[in-house]
């Protein structure tokens, strides 16, 4: 018997017959131990906020998620390992604001958002604009007079070209109208001792990072830039609140996998990331970190990304930014 369309009946059973036996073998995902790959080194921030998720995500599964540290190259060399694994959902990456910035800021970059497929956020501590005890300025506008009157004398940290420290230091000193200089370090914590001392005079740094020398007293939090107020600062007002909501620069990160990996995965772990991330216990860790997370999933996820490409391309070229 042949069909209108020319092919055998055989072949069309053929191949419902097969995409059947996919479906099925998706719909028993994770059926082995999952990698997640993070950039970064063991115990730092994005470390700590992986683990706090896949310690949930390996219990549901009851299956082993292993994560694995390759941090280097500003985020290239997990990048690149993810990219080039098999696409069956089997090893996931970590990904942040590297991915759209590196091909932005380096046009040698062998990795992009385009390599991947989004899957979806994880929680991540905001920054906070903040300055030594000892500074004179007790609010974002004393700073901002402060440094209007000592133009480039006044020193902030850069852990990093392309770090979301780095740009809200940018987008804010433009939207600012205030020039100050820039002293490079390699990540957070390496700059922390300065700023408390007072050779810093300003920095964008991590929530969770000045929690407790904000609790000490040794170090003064101005703002966050994020859009919401948090519930470890609520008398802290939002970059938003003190007329710079431009300045708002979420230290994003989150879960991709390869490009070509089958819809049915994705989907399957965009669900089981959600909710995992509704978990009581994932939620008191995280607040614990002081994270937020925008909760962007799938399709929701890739549309903030192309925002995000959008953003930083007009950064970069009006502040005329390079890689390092």
């Amino acid at each position: 018997m042949i069909m209108k369309t020319g092919f055998p009946l055989f072949a069309v059973l053929l191949v419902f017959g097969l995409l059947e036996l996919s479906q099925a073998a998706h719909a028993e995902y994770p059926e082995r131990p999952v990698k997640v790959i993070v950039p970064y080194p063991a115990g730092g921030i994005v470390d700590v906020a992986t683990r706090i998720v896949t310690e949930r995500l390996a219990r549901n599964w009851g299956q082993p998620v292993l994560v694995e540290n390759r941090p280097g190259a500003n985020g290239n060399i997990g990048a690149a390992a993810v990219k080039n694994a098999a696409p069956d959902g089997y090893t996931l990456l970590v990904g942040s604001t590297f991915l759209v910035l590196n091909p932005l800021l380096d046009r040698n970059s062998k990795v992009s958002s385009e390599d991947f497929a989004p899957i979806g956020t994880l929680g991540i501590p905001p920054n906070l604009l903040a300055v030594p005890a000892a500074s004179p300025a007790r609010s974002l506008r004393d700073f901002i007079a402060l440094a209007k009157a000592r133009p480039g004398q006044l020193n902030a940290t850069n852990p990093g070209i392309g770090s979301s420290n780095h740009l809200g230091t940018e987008v804010f000193s433009s939207l600012a109208g205030i020039e100050l200089t820039q002293v490079n370090y390699k990540g957070q914590p390496p700059f922390i001792p300065d700023l408390l001392n007072g050779q810093i005079d300003f920095a964008f740094i991590s929530a969770a990072l000045a929690a407790p020398h904000i609790r000490s007293g040794k170090l003064r939090p101005l703002a966050v830039s994020y859009d919401k107020r948090l519930k470890s600062h609520p008398a802290l007002p939002t970059v938003g609140e003190l007329g710079y909501p431009e300045a708002t620069v979420l230290p994003w990160t989150g879960f991709f996998v390869p490009a070509k990996t089958p819809a049915p995965i994705t989907r399957r772990l965009a669900a089981e990331l959600k909710k995992a991330l509704q978990d009581a216990e994932v939620i008191r860790r995280n607040d614990a970190l002081e994270a937020v997370n925008p909760d962007l999933f799938l399709e929701d996820f890739a549309r903030f990304l192309d925002s995000e490409t959008r953003r930083w391309r007009k950064v970069i070229a009006e502040r005329r930014l390079q890689a390092e």
